[in-house]
């Protein structure tokens, strides 16, 4: 399986360069996008990031833009008032506090599609938290992390089967375990998998959980593995467990889970 690095820069830091954010939308036409970038590179305005997403339910395309200005004679105000022209809606600019450093104020909230809220950690700040309820409450930890992220799981199965109109297959089990890549938990093989018999096979590698844990004697998982058994429950319309016999905190290639019927 191919996978590329892929950046969400919503913190960018550039020591001493001109960084701005912008935020514009264009009309879902061909070449709209285009017409509009062109306003940059008539400039010579550099583009750090840019997010454009355009879902059937939305009129016009948003865009989400940082433009650096250094060493330009050109400001922001005139790119923006021309751009405005361009796209014949209105253009708006933040200029960040401290010089290099941005954060997508434009931007609030973040979704995963339309209606549907992301929040996002930083690995790091996420592996803190679980090692501090570990700290605090070792003996409770386990089964609170599982249960919480439990919940989460089914819903999310829940949501796709009721509101989306889809159905637990197979097809959908396999596109539904993506979200742990998109998300950043891991990347998911799926090696083998029967819903009919409840016969569920799959690897996790890199996760985010479990290499908190390296060096542990014994598989770790508690959030994710009750995250997956919650989405798998409700995809199966069956209570399942996830169970993990492999483990990359015990020095195993990558995190195995099977389903057992509870």
């Amino acid at each position: 399986m191919v996978a590329f690095e892929k950046y969400i820069p919503w913190v960018v830091y550039a020591r001493g360069r001109d960084i701005r954010e912008f935020y514009f939308t264009v009309p879902k036409e061909p070449n709209t996008l285009k017409e509009a970038l062109g306003v940059f590179a008539k400039y010579n305005v550099g583009i750090v990031y840019i997010n454009a997403y355009s879902p059937p339910e939305i009129g016009r395309l948003p865009v989400f833009l940082y433009a650096d200005f250094t060493g330009l004679s050109v400001d922001a105000e005139r790119v923006r008032k021309e751009l405005e022209r361009t796209v014949g809606s209105k253009v708006y600019v933040k200029t960040p506090a401290i010089k290099g450093f941005i954060m997508n104020e434009l931007a609030f909230p973040l979704c995963a599609f339309p209606g549907a809220r992301l929040v996002v950690l930083l690995e790091r700040d996420f592996q803190e938290m679980v090692r501090g309820i570990y700290r605090k409450s070792e003996g409770f930890a386990a089964v609170f992390l599982y249960h919480m992220a439990y919940m989460g799981g089914k819903f999310l199965a829940n949501y796709l089967l009721e509101r989306l109109g889809l159905r637990g297959d197979e097809k959908l089990i396999r596109e539904m375990l993506k979200i742990y890549q998109v998300s950043g938990w891991g990347r998911v093989e799926l090696v083998e998998c029967d819903p009919h018999a409840l016969r569920i096979l799959l690897r996790l590698y890199d996760s985010v959980e479990c290499k908190i844990f390296r060096g542990s004697k014994k598989p770790v998982s508690q959030l994710i593995r009750g995250h997956l058994s919650g989405l798998l429950s409700g995809l199966l319309k069956a209570d399942v467990r996830v169970m993990e016999s492999k483990c990359i905190a015990k020095g195993d290639p990558y995190c195995e889970f099977y389903v057992e019927k509870v």
